[in-house]
């Protein structure tokens, strides 16, 4: 009998099959081919199990997805379980690390040298809290290796960590964003408010509601921002950005930029990785480079503004690409000018 897996557990499943390839010092490319693969699962805009309960062979085309890894996803749908082979690779390797490697400036191989060398729970999060602890109390510096400033970054990026690990599916995400920006649109009804990243490319699941405004006048949304109902705290405050945290622990980010370079904007912070990756490629080839602020040329040094995001593709020889068809597969080649 098959078990089902969303998009989300089959793309954790195979970054811990990667993390362990790093740390047991496996192939480089074949680190990469698990990485590049759970990377295009998990911003894939159909499921993979209702593909596979279909026809298996659904999957053979799916770009970053070779018959190797296809082999391992078949086995996890058919059985619920872990491809056979794969047991010795994670032998040795505490279940820690993949909580740890998540958290910013701790790699795989830092993860481990941890749990190699301290004591901590199998579960996650008390896991966590252990590592706050021994960073606290002066544990992470004498590790060799490690040192003070290491174990004061790592207990930074730790505590912003445990702030923001909980996802939230899809539909719950995309209701609290509609209603901030109902908030925000109630004060600036004339101003385009746009969800970011994971939500926008309509994620299974969802970690930090990022929001972007296009309009020259920054500051006052800025402030209206900062005033919402459900605030518990200002994490951060700029002229242009801020980051507040909700009732329910959740992280929610606001960055507003003017309309002439809002296009840009959104392109970059939409993602995916894998899909910026392959789109400064093709710029390159083209003489451009690529940012949140525009699309300049290599030569001369011009900067090129877009105030929407089809202008920005089509600046490149594309025709607009939907947010859920970034995944850094074979989407440039599908929407390519002709």
């Amino acid at each position: 009998m098959s078990k089902e897996f969303s998009n989300y557990q089959v793309s954790e499943y195979l970054s811990k099959i990667a993390i362990a390839y790093e740390i047991k010092g496996k192939d480089r490319f074949r680190i990469m081919a698990y990485q590049n693969a759970a990377e295009t699962i998990l911003n894939y805009p159909e499921k993979l199990y209702d593909l596979w309960q279909k026809d298996p062979k659904n999957l053979d085309f799916i770009p970053h997805i070779g018959p190797s890894i296809l082999k391992k996803i078949d086995y996890l749908f058919k059985t619920g379980k872990s491809y056979p082979s794969l047991k010795k690779i994670f032998v040795d390797i505490h279940p820690a690390v993949f909580t740890f490697e998540k958290i910013n400036g701790i790699g795989p191989l830092i993860a481990h040298k941890l749990t190699q060398t301290l004591k901590f729970s199998r579960n996650p999060l008390r896991a966590l809290d252990q590592l706050v602890a021994y960073c606290q109390k002066g544990k992470i510096r004498n590790i060799p290796s490690f040192g003070e400033k290491s174990e004061e970054s790592i207990l930074n990026n730790t505590l912003s960590f445990l702030g923001r690990q909980k996802r939230m599916p899809y539909k719950k995400a995309k209701k609290l964003a509609d209603k901030i920006i109902s908030y925000l649109q109630s004060r600036f009804p004339k101003t385009n408010f746009v969800t970011l990243g994971s939500l926008r490319r309509q994620s299974d699941s969802v970690g930090d509601i990022d929001i972007a405004a296009a309009s020259n006048n920054s500051q006052n949304i800025i402030d209206y921002f900062l005033t919402y109902p459900d605030m518990v705290e200002v994490i951060a405050r700029g002229k242009n950005k801020a980051s507040l945290r909700l009732l329910n622990d959740i992280h929610i980010d606001l960055m507003v930029k003017p309309v002439s370079s809002f296009g840009a904007l959104l392109q970059h912070f939409t993602g995916s990785r894998q899909h910026n990756i392959l789109l400064r490629r093709h710029a390159l080839k083209l003489g451009y480079s690529l940012s949140e602020y525009g699309i300049k040329e290599i030569k001369s040094g011009i900067l090129h503004k877009f105030s929407d995001e089809k202008k920005f593709y089509h600046f490149l020889n594309l025709k607009y690409i939907p947010p859920q068809e970034r995944v850094g597969g074979g989407e440039l080649e599908k929407y390519k000018v002709l």
